[in-house]
């Protein structure tokens, strides 16, 4: 098991979430910035909330699979 890493990788979802969501769906072509973990492998997101462009709250995320 190991830990991936890109640097800078950034995108927006593609629609929106909710609380209990195992999925996300981000930007046409956006998942490609990201790395592909397969096994034990995972890479971590930080996901921020926007509330009229403020950022209001940050959630770290372990991301087991990309497809």
């Amino acid at each position: 098991m190991a830990q991936l890493f890109a640097n800078n990788a950034s995108t927006t979802l593609a629609s929106n979430i909710t609380s209990i969501a195992t999925t996300l769906t981000v930007s046409a072509g956006a998942g490609a910035l990201f790395p592909s973990p397969t096994g034990g492998d995972y890479f971590l997101i930080t996901m921020v909330g926007l509330t009229s462009g403020v950022e209001t709250s940050w959630k770290i995320i372990k991301v087991t699979a990309r497809s």
